[in-house]
């Protein structure tokens, strides 16, 4: 199906509400690989072992790599896009990671990557824009992007969500830190705010062959 400018597409992808605070990666990508096998069992058990797999040690939070290598471990395709090439969001934690700590996240996130690479996950250096995530959808992909949870809460810290669907003035996601499934969506005039965290974008796409 051709992504057309302003097509409307909406996929029906389940909500999963993520238990931990550190868990929103993990909650979307079982979102997009129960949308995709809906066979899947999702659960606290299936949340964990996944997090396990994909964060980054000296912080909580998962990246891009670990989270397309949970996918391609369970059968899935994945392929990972950044504006930045680097380790995300790593010059803007408060307080800032130093010494050990953050030669820590850098061996796991370039040990991660390089999992990716070897299972054929493919990247690109890209500005995740509207017309990225239409096509994304439009090829029956699920992506995953981080946004700045600010959108949703009082906090500020990178947030991942299941965007669901797109049309000519929305983009429809699913935020797995809502108390139950509410339909979220963000005009296209501030997509450029939503996607990423303080500038640094990441997404991951999934689906299966």
């Amino acid at each position: 199906m051709k992504a057309e400018h302003g097509a409307s597409i909406h996929l029906s992808i389940p909500f999963y509400r993520q238990h931990y605070d550190f868990t929103c990666g993990p909650a979307s990508l079982m979102m997009a690989m129960k949308y995709l096998d809906n066979d899947l069992r999702l659960g606290k058990d299936l949340e964990i072992d996944i997090w396990r797999e994909g964060n980054l040690v000296a912080v909580l939070g998962t990246s891009r790599f670990g989270l397309a290598y949970s996918a391609e471990v369970r059968g899935f395709s994945a392929r990972v896009t950044s504006n930045t090439g680097r380790i995300d969001f790593v010059d803007k934690f408060v307080p800032p990671l130093e010494g050990p700590a953050m030669q820590l996240l850098e061996e796991q996130f370039y040990e991660r990557r390089a999992r990716c690479r070897k299972s054929g996950v493919r990247e690109r250096q890209q500005t995740i824009a509207g017309k990225i995530l239409r096509e994304s959808l439009f090829s029956n992909h699920v992506p995953l992007i981080v946004t700045n949870s600010s959108f949703s809460s009082k906090e500020d810290l990178p947030h991942w969500v299941a965007v669901t669907g797109i049309d000519d003035k929305f983009l429809y996601y699913n935020s797995p830190a809502d108390a139950r499934l509410k339909k979220r969506k963000i005009h296209l005039s501030a997509l450029s705010e939503f996607v990423g965290y303080h500038g640094d974008q990441s997404m991951v796409e999934v689906w299966r062959q």
